[in-house]
C-alpha cells in the first residue's frame, strides 16, 4: 500500500466514525427500496430453494424477503452503459430467452431434457419469467437477509453494480470472527488494513453515506 492510498483509506475511517453509521432494521430497508427504487416485494419462493442453496453469496438460513424492481426508468438509472451493452442480448438470444420461458427441465432416466411445463404449474413459468427478465434488463430483483430485525445482507439479481454497493453500503458485512472464518463476506470493522472493510467504506463514500 503507498501513502496515497493509505491517506485515502485515513480519510475514509475518520468520515465513517464521524458519521457512525449504523444497521438498518427490516422496515426501514424495505421502507427505503419501495420508496427509493420503486421496488415490491414478491413471494420468495419466485427463486428456487436450489438457486438459493447452491448460491455462495447467499446464506440461506437468514433469508426472509424478496424484493423487485421493473419501473424502466429506475432499472435506466440502475443500469451502467456497460451494463446495458451486456443486457442487449442480441434479437437471437432475446428471442431464445422469450421462447424458453414455457419449458422446464424435466428428467427422463440419465437424460435430461428441456419440455413443456404444465399449463397448471405456474411456479415454473414464474421462475423463468423472473430469469428471463434479469437477463434481458427487464427486471431486478434483491434478496434480504436478517439478523435480529437487522438486514445484514443482500444479494442483487439482474446486475446493478450501482445497487449491489447501494446495499452493501446499507448493511455491511458479518464480523469476522477467526482468521480462519474471513471471507468476502466478513470485515474486520475498524481495520483499514482489511480490505472487506475498505470495501464497505468505499461503498458508503460511493453512495453518500459518510
Amino acid at each position: 500500500m503507498d501513502n496515497h492510498e493509505a491517506d485515502d483509506r485515513s480519510d475514509l475511517l475518520a468520515r465513517w466514525k464521524k458519521t457512525n453509521p449504523q444497521r438498518w432494521t427490516t422496515d426501514a430497508v424495505e421502507e427505503h427500496l419501495k420508496q427509493g427504487f420503486c421496488a415490491y416485494e414478491i413471494p420468495l419462493e419466485a427463486i428456487t430453494r436450489t438457486d438459493y442453496s447452491n448460491d455462495g453469496e447467499v446464506r440461506e438460513d437468514l433469508i426472509y424477503s424478496l424484493y423487485t424492481i421493473t419501473h424502466p426508468d429506475v432499472l435506466s438509472r440502475l443500469y451502467s452503459a456497460e451494463e446495458k451493452e451486456m443486457k442487449d442480448v442480441g434479437p437471437d438470444t432475446y428471442d431464445e430467452s422469450w421462447r424458453g420461458l414455457f419449458l422446464q427441465e424435466t428428467s427422463d432416466s440419465d437424460t435430461d431434457d428441456l419440455g413443456t411445463a404444465p399449463l397448471g404449474d405456474a411456479s415454473w413459468l414464474a421462475y423463468n419469467l423472473l430469469n428471463t427478465q434479469h437477463l434481458v434488463g427487464q427486471r431486478t430483483s434483491i434478496v434480504l437477509e436478517q439478523e435480529d430485525g437487522l438486514v445484514t445482507g443482500a444479494k442483487v439479481y439482474g446486475m446493478s453494480d450501482h445497487l449491489t454497493t447501494y446495499m452493501t453500503a446499507l448493511t455491511g458485512y458479518r464480523e469476522t470472527g477467526t482468521e480462519t472464518d474471513q471471507n468476502y463476506y466478513s470485515m474486520k470493522t475498524g481495520d483499514v488494513n482489511d480490505e472487506a472493510f475498505v470495501y464497505y467504506l468505499d461503498c458508503l463514500a460511493r453512495h453518500s453515506f459518510i
